[in-house]
């Protein structure tokens, strides 16, 4: 019961809204939804439940050039940032506790990494090292991860995130080891793992072997091939002659709109990871075509308050923070997200 509600935390179901969108433009609903999203903050800093729906809220801050330092919401930013760092366990850096997971862990770590790449802070680098170090050592044989914070065994979707964790590191230097050489191997690991969990039509297993059904087809399997295309991509790999890159955009391209508009499941992580796909795929008509569709239809779940509000356990700010993220992108004011 307690993996299934974890799980729960990033697997969010579209929902029809609840409210018509008083929003018209990505900006507008932007606007809008900063102002709602710092409104759900704890006076310890915390928005949402625990410290990886804060770290996705504080990216969708960043993402509006709102640091800790700057812009408009830079107090609530700076209490973000305190706030998942104060998460932290001391002895292993683990920062998946309380109701969060290797989810929570990497998303946070993934904050710390563009955090620490704006304003280097000692204090700050040193729950950077501590994450990422952690990340390596959990890293199971196949070359994946799971729920939990041991190599036991791996799954697609909390892969992706350790990935994007490594990689937001890497480029701030954190993680590479005395020779310089430790998160290129830790994503070498974690490309061969995704490339075994990928089918021929694009599409990809929860874990590698698993075989093809639910989940995997039409937008049902949006989900799965957005983690496993933005890993390769992730790792640096941009080719669309490569024998899983070039199928895996392909299958986004086909399914990916209809899966905005709400026929598909897990809504908000598989347009998460299917916009920075497609903002980074080689063919920049790839994104035209998504943002054309995907804009508007996650406006038109904006409630009149603000916040994306779906009808899950864990409130309105993952959503939020989500929707938030996504029409950010084109900012291009995060480097992890950038061209």
């Amino acid at each position: 019961m307690r993996r299934f509600i974890l799980h729960a935390l990033i697997m969010t179901c579209a929902a029809t809204p609840l409210a018509a969108a008083v929003s018209s433009t990505p900006d507008e609903a932007v606007e809008k939804g900063l102002a709602a999203l710092v409104k759900l903050q704890t006076a310890d800093g915390g928005i949402g439940d625990g410290s990886g729906i804060t770290a996705l809220s504080g990216m969708a801050l960043l993402s509006g050039g709102h640091t800790p330092t700057r812009g408009r919401y830079r107090e609530a930013s700076a209490k973000a940032l305190k706030y998942v760092l104060a998460a932290r366990d001391k002895h292993t850096g683990y920062l998946g506790a309380g109701m969060g997971n290797m989810y929570a862990h990497g998303f946070a770590t993934l904050y710390l990494a563009e955090c620490y790449g704006m304003a280097p802070d000692p204090e700050l680098r040193k729950g950077l090292e501590a994450a990422v170090d952690l990340i390596q050592r959990c890293q199971n044989s196949e070359g994946g991860w799971r729920y939990a914070p041991a190599p036991l065994d791996a799954d697609i979707s909390v892969t992706i995130c350790q990935v994007m964790a490594i990689r937001a590191a890497n480029n701030v230097g954190v993680g590479g080891g005395p020779d310089g050489l430790r998160n290129q191997q830790i994503m070498e690991k974690a490309v061969s793992y995704v490339r075994r969990c990928a089918n021929a039509d694009g599409s990809f297993n929860y874990t590698a072997g698993s075989g093809g059904g639910w989940g995997t087809n039409g937008p049902e399997g949006i989900p799965r091939c957005a983690a496993g295309t933005m890993c390769l991509i992730g790792a640096g790999i941009h080719e669309t002659t490569d024998p899983v890159l070039g199928p895996s955009l392909r299958f986004l391209q086909k399914h990916v709109e209809a899966h905005a508009k709400g026929r598909g499941d897990w809504y908000w992580y598989g347009q998460y990871y299917s916009a920075q796909a497609l903002f980074h795929s080689p063919d920049p008509t790839d994104w035209d075509r998504y943002w054309a569709v995907a804009a508007k239809a996650i406006i038109a779940l904006q409630s009149e308050e603000g916040v994306w509000n779906q009808p899950d356990s864990y409130g309105p700010a993952y959503g939020t923070a989500m929707a938030l993220i996504i029409l950010q992108i084109p900012n291009n004011y995060l480097p992890i997200f950038q061209r």
